[in-house]
């Protein structure tokens, strides 16, 4: 098990003084390699299913759900990066998966659906139908999300492409899918763009961008009719924000809420809802509203962590001060919640999965 501490603020290593000491302790629950994604059906068995980085699914408590791992182009920032169930599972009995793959030399991101012939328990690997699928110049950046929305819609986080500060300033561009958060109807397949999202008919703009201007959003959450995600940070900043319809969150111009190599960076840009600096970290993994009845003190509460520092951070997510939770000897990759309220978090480098729960 691990134990964390929580009460302290933003940056400090233990409680303050006059803060209850209160263990939040991660209990192993199961364990995947490389995992990337956690995913839970909306009916059925109320178990979560984990991605692999390279190219598996499997379910909490160790079943082969598929394997795509020959369709795969893995490692590094690239491999099978998201995960979505249908929800109307499983009276529509497909999933969602996003990852990268090669074409003789070129990388490219394909969106997908695959389907279970057997009730839930395996889907299978000859079904996939292929939604979308772009060039990604570089292999960082890929960026890979995806949920379903309150709405019925699939949102897709893409990344900016990669190299490093947006060279091609794809995430000031509408007319390029990457460096944006997508939303398609998927009841119509492969899928149609929805008739409210913000720039269709925009010309030279892509009606698939529900919002833009983001780098590589680690991570999508939703809570209700809240919408958000983290955004891994260049330099200096990492991010959590909220996400608006038609949004413009402001890479390459800005990183966080501060300017990024450029003079003037005045913009009507979408301010995150928290940002760190580098002595905390410097790969966000977004998170997960805690709904559990487990810690009460964080019930409402975004929780994240960060990627390279194993730190835990939970904030309002309509905004306030962002408190640390401590730090971890775990490399916390993604996050997935039961629909009983369960929170659990991979570690990529043990391949472990935690559930949070009281001490």
């Amino acid at each position: 098990m691990i134990a964390l501490w929580l009460g302290c603020t933003l940056g400090e290593a233990a409680p303050e003084p006059g803060d209850p000491p209160f263990a939040l302790v991660f209990e192993r629950a199961g364990e995947v390699a490389r995992p990337t994604a956690i995913a839970t059906p909306p009916a059925g068995p109320d178990v979560p299913w984990i991605t692999s980085q390279p190219g598996r699914v499997h379910t909490l408590d160790g079943a082969l759900v598929v394997d795509i791992e020959a369709r795969v182009e893995g490692g590094g920032e690239m491999g099978l990066l998201g995960l979505a169930f249908h929800p109307r599972w499983p009276e529509d009995p497909r999933i969602f998966v996003n990852y990268t793959y090669k074409v003789e030399r070129r990388l490219f991101t394909r969106i997908a659906s695959f389907r279970s012939a057997d009730g839930g328990k395996t889907l299978d690997p000859a079904s996939e139908v292929e939604v979308l699928s772009f060039s990604q110049p570089w292999s960082n950046h890929n960026a890979g999300a995806l949920q379903f929305g309150p709405d019925g819609k699939l949102y897709a986080a893409v990344g900016d492409g990669g190299s490093g500060g947006d060279p091609r300033g794809t995430g000031q561009d509408r007319a390029d899918l990457l460096g944006s958060i997508l939303r398609l109807d998927v009841d119509t397949p492969p899928y149609v763009v929805p008739a409210d999202n913000p720039f269709l008919g925009e010309p030279g703009a892509r009606g698939e961008i529900w919002a833009y201007g983001v780098r590589n959003p680690w991570g999508m959450h939703f809570d209700g009719a809240t919408r958000g995600w983290a955004d891994v940070g260049q330099d200096a900043w990492e991010e959590v924000d909220r996400g608006v319809k038609g949004g413009n969150y402001g890479w390459n111009r800005v990183e966080g809420t501060h300017c990024y190599e450029v003079a003037t960076c005045a913009g009507d840009f979408v301010a995150p809802v928290a940002e760190y600096g580098r002595k905390l970290g410097s790969s966000v993994t977004g998170g997960l509203v805690y709904r559990g009845p487990s810690v009460p003190a964080l019930d409402g509460k975004y929780v994240f962590a960060d990627f390279s520092t194993g730190r835990f951070f939970a904030v309002d997510p309509a905004g306030g001060p962002v408190v640390g939770l401590g730090a971890s000897g775990m490399h916390p990759s993604t996050f997935g919640r039961a629909r009983a309220g369960r929170l659990y978090v991979a570690d990529y480098g043990s391949g472990s999965i935690f559930r949070l729960r009281a001490p």
